[in-house]
């Protein structure tokens, strides 16, 4: 366990190649930092002993981790980067810095390291725990019974309405191809609780198809997020440990909430709705001829969102047209006369939860220090890692995005 200027003493010994170069390195240091730095550089025998242990840790292939210094910095983070290094900005969580680390470091919270042998422990097969059975949680559990026999060992499942359980219990235990799926279980409110992850896919709100707003998940957010708060208090006087993923609308505020008025680590915490804005975007994109592989999005699921057309092959005015139309491709849906909760289901719920749970890349939601963000990012022993991309032209549109996100959320609750 490295403190910031320890590491950075020992960054300075090891990147540089010359003289010249460890004084630009340390140029890069804010003043107060530089200072500590210079303090421990200047004492040979304390550098010594801590590239000594920075060595034996890297030699038994154990994580380095380093304390955060500002109370607003996202703890749980792996960092690749000096400028994540550096609790600078929250898009550098993002866009990649020009100075990369030559081995990842674990970012923590002070108070955080009495419960990492604990978390660092949890490795799958997981249990999984759907709150709500509705179209969007119906349709979740199908995915999951489909694409998680690698990584679940049980999917419980728990509704208010005591039929729709016992139906989805039979029917999707029934869905078969002759091999292990992993298995369901109906629960009362007390077992669904035992889990180490619960799935919230309850939404008391549904706008009609007929809805002229232009963003109907802000007008769920105040009821949603009291059944969410309510359930939550529920599990943490349970004794409940483990991941709360939120698929209910509107996810990213909802994420906020359960952080803020729920008091639960944002670590704990994920956002599933991302996915399901990429897949829309990729297939308009398709529609128009205009797909690149490296098409990317960010932000929430929602108005904020941000499409990036290519990050090779950047145009501002196609990434700002199909920015539009995946924010209106729920309309799209709703012009049918059914409402879109299919791909939300599939693409943001069971295939980016799958994939998380794997520990593989992913879409979701995470806390970056102001807002829950969206990007592709991996969970790794309760530790993200996300995706860099070399990119300056995303750094002002997640800044835009997150005042966005900041003006439409209120600690007590409300939508401005």
């Amino acid at each position: 366990m490295f403190k910031k200027a320890e590491l950075m003493a020992i960054l300075a010994q090891q990147m540089p190649a010359s003289e010249m170069e460890k004084n630009a390195f340390l140029k890069l240091l804010p003043e107060g930092l530089l200072k500590e730095t210079k303090e421990i550089l200047e004492d040979s025998a304390k550098t010594t002993e801590l590239v000594e242990t920075l060595n034996a840790t890297l030699q038994e292939k154990k994580p380095v981790f380093m304390i955060l210094e500002k109370e607003m910095s996202p703890g749980r983070f792996i960092a690749s980067t000096l400028e994540e290094l550096l609790e600078r900005d929250t898009t550098d969580l993002i866009v990649k810095g020009s100075t990369s680390l030559p081995f990842p470091v674990y970012l923590l919270k002070e108070n955080d390291w009495n419960f990492m042998e604990e978390l660092m422990k949890k490795e799958k097969p997981f249990t999984v725990s759907i709150l709500g059975l509705g179209d969007v949680g119906g349709t979740l559990l199908m995915g999951l019974r489909l694409l998680g026999r690698d990584v679940l060992k049980e999917i419980r499942i728990f509704d208010l309405d005591a039929k729709k359980r016992r139906r989805y219990y039979l029917e999707i235990n029934e869905v078969s191809d002759g091999t292990d799926l992993p298995p369901v279980k109906e629960v009362g409110i007390e077992e669904v609780f035992d889990t180490d992850v619960l799935v919230f896919t309850v939404s008391v709100y549904i706008p009609p198809l007929d809805t002229t707003l232009q963003d109907v998940r802000l007008v769920q957010f105040d009821k949603n997020r009291k059944i969410l708060l309510s359930y939550a208090k529920q599990a943490e006087q349970h004794g409940f440990k483990g991941y709360y993923f939120i698929v209910s609308d509107p996810v990213d505020l909802l994420c906020m909430n359960l952080m803020e008025e729920g008091g639960i680590g944002s670590h704990r915490i994920r956002g599933f709705g991302l996915g399901v804005m990429e897949a829309r975007a990729r297939f308009i994109a398709s529609e128009k001829d205009q797909l690149k592989e490296d098409l990317r999005t960010y932000g929430p699921h929602g108005r904020g969102l941000i499409v990036v057309n290519s990050l090779k092959y950047y145009d501002e005015e196609i990434s700002k047209e199909l920015t539009h139309l995946t924010e209106r491709e729920n309309f799209r849906v709703r012009e049918t006369g059914f409402k879109p909760y299919i791909a939300p289901a599939l693409s943001s719920g069971a295939i980016s939860i799958v994939k998380a749970l794997k520990g593989e890349e992913h879409l979701s939601t995470f806390y970056n220090g102001k807002v829950f963000m969206g990007a592709r990012n991996r969970l790794m022993g309760s530790f993200t890692l996300t995706e860099k991309v070399s990119f300056e032209p995303l750094r002002p549109l997640l800044k835009e995005t997150e005042e966005l996100l900041l003006s439409f959320y209120v600690k007590k609750g409300s939508i401005e």
